[in-house]
């Protein structure tokens, strides 16, 4: 087994992720025990710092991730979160996000309940269909 894979099985497991394309990775959203998540999110959640990047959560609110913990491609913004790290700390202004309107929002249950809302489209008729796969960049 090659390093790469090795840290892949390590920043992936629980996830069941598997080859997409010879580009792409894909897995589940939230893992088995509910304590690692993937959860697409859009540019302006993303800010490039010095170790790495900050998610904005708020106005000036923020969770810092590793480089290796984001994946931005073709398909958007990918994100891996993991419960035992979800630090958020108040940093930096972002004047495109109003303060949280509920603290909740700060957690990572509401980033849990994101991934899961991603997971799944559910359709007028009451089923539910696959919703917005994983693309992560390999």
């Amino acid at each position: 087994m090659s390093k790469k894979t090795d840290f892949n099985d390590y920043r992936f497991s629980g996830l069941h992720y598997i080859n997409a394309s010879n580009k792409y990775l894909t897995m589940q959203r939230v893992s088995d025990d509910n304590n690692k998540i993937v959860v697409k999110v859009a540019d302006s959640h993303l800010q490039r710092t010095k170790y790495g990047y900050a998610l904005i959560l708020d106005y000036n609110h923020v969770v810092f991730i590793k480089d290796w913990q984001v994946s931005s491609n073709f398909y958007g913004n990918e994100v891996l979160l993991t419960r035992e790290y979800f630090k958020v700390k108040e940093w930096g202004e972002f004047d495109d996000f109003g303060a949280a309107d509920d603290e909740s929002e700060l957690t990572f249950e509401h980033w849990l309940e994101v991934a899961k809302e991603q997971s799944y489209i559910v359709e007028e008729e009451g089923i539910c269909s696959p919703g917005n796969p994983v693309r992560w960049e390999k």
